[in-house]
């Protein structure tokens, strides 16, 4: 221990710091010890699939364009449509009026997931599926129509948040 200097042990302290620091690096946001907030001015480091870009960090705050994955569905006949379980929009084409459609939503869904479908041509009568909604779509609705549900995992309902 007589050769071990307080510069060593400070050197090594150091070392220990600065290495607890990089492999911390490459984690989310969620997994880091504490959160440090960022002025307006901040330019802040983002990394996916090992590229680096940078956001300022009042572009935080500001929807420029918003895109959402989803499907289009062409509706001939009476049938049951399975939502996507993958995104949230569905667009059903419903090319004869009159037709039954069942609705049905996924049957795994996630906490919060989001599901929406419209029927953008025609008259169509909506049954429900599987599922507990609050409150349930049915009915005969025009072209146009739309509906939005989140999913609550704790009672396992799909509630209604838009039309």
């Amino acid at each position: 221990m007589k050769n071990f200097s307080y510069k060593k042990l400070l050197l090594l302290t150091f070392l220990i710091l600065l290495f607890q620091n990089v492999t911390s690096q490459n984690k989310k946001i969620s997994q880091l010890p504490i959160v440090i907030e960022a002025n307006a001015t901040a330019i802040i480091p983002i990394v996916q699939n090992g590229i680096t870009s940078q956001i300022s960090a009042s572009n935080l705050t500001n929807e420029y364009i918003r895109k959402a994955e989803h499907s289009v569905t062409p509706i001939t006949t009476t049938q049951t449509i399975n939502l996507s379980t993958t995104f949230s929009v569905n667009i059903l084409i419903v090319s004869n009026p009159g037709l039954t459609l069942t609705i049905q939503f996924p049957t795994s869904p996630l906490e919060s997931q989001i599901c929406e479908f419209t029927t953008l041509t025609n008259t169509v009568t909506i049954v429900a599926g599987s599922g507990n909604f609050n409150p349930v779509y049915s009915g005969a609705p025009t072209a146009g129509f739309s509906a939005t549900y989140v999913y609550h995992e704790s009672d396992d309902t799909w509630y209604k948040i838009g039309s």
